[in-house]
């Protein structure tokens, strides 16, 4: 298996320093962590690399509010996206939701985020498994036949 990449992007360097030690240290080897601290360097870093998870700051300078997850969205479909933000709001939690997206408030534990890394992990491994039975109805519910 190989490693769960995760990009995190926020304009606090403390924070994505932390946040990066403490995935690190919550998941084990099992993952990758890549920081950066603008919305181009993140757009430049999944144009060349791929991230099984992007966490992002929603108020980032220079960036229009959902226009980098939207475009990470856009772009890279399979891609698990996580907003995190000070300022939260009940539209703002509707229209992320209604996204897909995970959405997590500040201040928050590092336990928090990775279970809704788990979470949404999940909800992908089970879609995908869903379209393949929708493609294939001869499928049992486990994505195999039974035969040999």
């Amino acid at each position: 298996m190989s490693a769960l990449n995760i990009l995190l992007v926020d304009d606090n360097r403390n924070l994505v320093t932390t946040l990066s030690d403490g995935l690190r240290e919550a998941m084990g080897k099992a993952i990758s962590v890549a920081v950066c601290c603008s919305g181009s360097e993140a757009l430049s870093m999944v144009a060349t690399q791929r991230f099984d998870v992007v966490i992002s700051d929603f108020n980032m300078p220079g960036v229009p509010r959902l226009e980098l997850i939207n475009k990470i969205r856009q772009d890279y479909r399979e891609t698990i996206l996580i907003l995190i933000t000070a300022y939260g709001t009940d539209a703002l939690e509707e229209e992320v939701h209604r996204l897909g997206i995970g959405y997590i408030t500040r201040p928050f534990g590092l336990s928090l985020l990775v279970q809704v890394i788990h979470d949404l992990m999940r909800r992908q491994i089970d879609k995908r498994r869903n379209r393949k039975r929708d493609a294939h109805p001869d499928l049992g519910p486990d994505g195999y036949t039974g035969m040999p």
